[in-house]
């Protein structure tokens, strides 16, 4: 009964509610819980008596910890629209057939069977089996909560799935100007980095906004922060070794070979395709950030650099470190986040004045701050890709 109510009560909130927030939520997350609770009970009486009725329980208990625990795993990363609406339907239509199918054979349709109530061999089954399918529908259920939680965060941009984790590109359009905004990572698979700018054209003057803070004064010393070794280590490719960044600085010296200095013309002999991308960096410098962030920074370069794990978690567990500094924290996500996307948005204004195409390919936490500018400056989401990051297997 307790399943059907469950079942019903996520039949009308998925309807009526589409899942949203409403008055059905409270009690419909009880209920759930009631019954993930009521399907434990059941598992163990299922594991260690052959009198429990498995034809009625196992299948209460497998879709409870599919349809529960597992929110429906993979129909929500197959895209299947309205998943819990379906889970839902198929939960009161389960606990319908079990109960007419065996209600009518049987007077009563959790009878016990005529069995001994304890044998060995029936447990050194039914135990371990219960156990495999509650650890496997736990991770899963974790598995999914996290894809959840980190496309949440992100704003759509990075999304988890069970074959990898792919990124997001959206594009945007307002009149004749087209702004496109291209999830990054620093390692991904090397294909990920071959597609990711368009072809040049011609009759779309196009610029690519850099990101990449730079270090003029030296602040945080000679070695910098790269990304090549644990690349080198999960067998993929880092973003400053890819093919990418090649053309981002082949670009980025075009731009510094046409940009004419005070009282100079741009350079007849400069390496300027007709038609090719442009290339402008559209970050900071180092030198304006907080003596706070610049410490953080260091402190997470040496994390890369770390010899071995143990010394790796001795720096990341420091609590005197930069690290555990809840100021700290606060310092750098306005430096590093908000003061950057600040300096971006109005590289985009700049630059919609004199290109009709911007391809800003950066992180993606940075990327939701500046759709929402996108949104407030009339421009309308025109399309959206997918490319696949990494791979886990």
């Amino acid at each position: 009964m307790a399943f059907l109510a469950d079942g019903l009560l996520s039949l009308a909130d998925e309807s009526f509610f589409g899942g949203s927030p409403s008055f059905l939520t409270g009690v419909r997350t009880g209920v759930s819980l009631f019954v993930i609770v009521l399907s434990l009970v059941a598992a163990l009486v299922v594991a260690f008596t052959p009198r429990a009725p498995k034809r009625v329980l196992v299948p209460l208990i497998v879709f409870t910890w599919w349809g529960g625990l597992a929110q429906g795993f993979p129909l929500g990363f197959l895209k299947v629209p309205q998943v819990m609406l379906w889970v839902s339907l198929l939960q009161v239509a389960l606990a319908v057939l079990l109960f007419i199918f065996f209600h009518s054979q049987e007077s009563w349709l959790f009878a016990a069977r005529n069995r001994r109530v304890f044998a060995w061999r029936h447990a050194l089954v039914a135990v371990p089996l219960a156990l495999v399918l509650f650890v496997l529908s736990a991770g899963l259920a974790l598995f999914t909560g996290l894809a959840g939680e980190l496309e949440t965060v992100s704003g759509g941009y990075v999304k988890l799935r069970p074959d990898g984790i792919y990124l997001l590109e959206r594009r945007f359009q307002a009149g004749d100007r087209e702004v496109r905004l291209a999830g990054m990572m620093h390692i991904a698979e090397e294909e990920f980095y071959t597609d990711l700018l368009p072809m040049a054209d011609p009759k779309l003057p196009s610029v690519v906004l850099v990101e990449g803070v730079t270090d003029n004064q030296n602040l945080l010393g000679e070695q910098g922060l790269s990304y090549s070794r644990l690349a080198s280590m999960l067998k993929i490719s880092s973003q400053e070794d890819s093919v990418f960044m090649d053309r981002v600085s082949a670009g980025l010296r075009r731009h510094r070979d046409n940009t004419p200095h005070r009282g100079e013309t741009p350079s007849e002999t400069a390496d300027h395709e007709p038609g090719s991308l442009d290339f402008v960096h559209a970050d900071v410098d180092v030198g304006t950030f907080h003596p706070k962030t610049i410490a953080f920074v260091v402190t997470v370069m040496s994390l890369f650099q770390a010899e071995d794990w143990p010394a790796f978690l001795k720096k990341f567990t420091d609590s005197s470190g930069p690290l555990n500094d809840e100021s700290v924290q606060t310092q750098v996500i306005q430096d590093i986040l908000h003061s950057r996307n600040d300096h971006l948005v109005a590289e985009i204004q700049t630059s919609l004045k004199d290109y009709r195409r911007i391809i800003i390919p950066w992180g993606a936490l940075h990327l939701t701050g500046v759709e929402s500018w996108l949104r407030t400056h009339e421009f309308v989401q025109s399309g959206e890709t997918e490319r696949k990051a990494l791979g886990f297997w």
